[in-house]
């Protein structure tokens, strides 16, 4: 149990859920965030099972059954697709989330329901497998976010930029946010502007060298992972969230941003694009197109001039709360455990 959008959603519900219900996390593989973890309310019961990534030993498959057989649920809500074949106790109710497109489908018919994140995963399921498949968004705790309040750039103050994600570029993109920043600094001559990337990942070493390479030494950094409390208090801090993935699901770093009160440039791929074509406060650039996503981030920056961007933001919060809230995601999904209980 790393720290990604599934993750973070689980620890949500969890604690959404806790007040009136019974709850319990079963962490199967000993790889998991412990800071993440932290955030789970006192009330949620939490079970280590301790396996190994890899392992074919059956001692954890015995376990995880013989805690599910002590727990006795009614639903059992999985967020990785080949856990049903490892669940031995009869269930009255076996729920699995699809968080991203292209997830091998061969598992699904172990599960007596499916949900989908976005309308994007939906119809990425529906035309690979047939499957029947509901859909519910993501949601996020818009109250948890310090936000943020002042839309105005003192003169002689950078424009800061923020990118929160795995450092997996293949998928996530941040090499073309550096060739955009890098059009933005030595092309178009503004200096004003800092881009940290938050998170870690197996792209850090090559993102640090296209920094060099790219000679944004002084304007990129990369900050490694923070936990959901810094961000909290801290994401509010900069003036935008870019998001420059290649493939997405959803993005629920996306919410994040509008949550903190901050405008989201994003890719316009299916999962963003489906949250940003709803909301004043967003802007969509050609996926992969760095000169694009630099004149994307360009225009924002006429935006914060103008002064439109605080109306922006004032008019796409209420949208992104009505639609993106967790509270909203919660009762959905005991709509759907209900379908699968009864």
């Amino acid at each position: 149990m790393e720290t990604g959008g599934s993750q973070i959603l689980a620890v949500d519900l969890l604690n959404e859920l806790c007040s009136g219900h019974d709850m319990s996390l079963i962490i199967v593989n000993n790889k998991y965030n412990d800071s993440l973890l932290k955030q789970l309310d006192k009330r949620v019961n939490i079970y280590h099972i301790g396996r190994t990534e890899g392992s074919k030993s059956p001692f954890p498959i015995i376990r995880l059954n013989w805690i599910l057989s002590r727990i006795r649920p009614d639903v059992i809500h999985c967020h990785e697709p080949r856990v049903a074949r490892i669940i031995r106790l009869k269930h009255p109710g076996l729920l699995y989330t699809v968080h991203d497109v292209g997830i091998p489908v061969p598992c699904y018919n172990l599960y007596d329901g499916l949900v989908a994140i976005s309308a994007a995963v939906y119809h990425d399921v529906v035309s690979r497998s047939g499957y029947k498949i509901s859909t519910v968004f993501n949601g996020v705790s818009f109250k948890s976010y310090r936000r943020r309040t002042s839309y105005v750039i003192p003169e002689g103050q950078p424009v800061r930029l923020v990118q929160v994600s795995r450092l997996f570029h293949e998928k996530k993109g941040q090499h073309i946010l550096l060739h955009a920043i890098y059009k933005i600094v030595h092309y178009h001559g503004i200096r004003n502007i800092t881009l940290d990337f938050i998170g870690s990942g197996a792209s850090r070493d090559f993102l640090s060298g296209l920094i060099d390479s790219l000679k944004l030494r002084e304007y990129v950094r990369l900050i490694g992972e923070r936990d959901r409390d810094w961000l909290f208090a801290h994401l509010c801090e900069y003036h935008a969230l870019i998001q420059p993935s290649l493939y997405e699901g959803f993005g629920l770093t996306i919410l994040e941003g509008f949550a903190a009160g901050l405008p989201v440039v994003a890719s316009d791929i299916d999962g963003p694009a489906e949250i940003l074509s709803e909301m004043p406060g967003g802007l969509l650039f050609h996926s992969g197109d760095a000169d694009d996503c630099g004149k994307t981030i360009l225009q924002l920056l006429t935006f914060y001039t103008s002064g439109e961007i605080e109306e922006k933001i004032h008019s796409t919060l209420p949208l992104a709360q009505k639609k993106y809230s967790i509270e909203s995601c919660a009762n959905e999904y005991l709509t759907e455990y209900l379908k699968i209980s009864n």
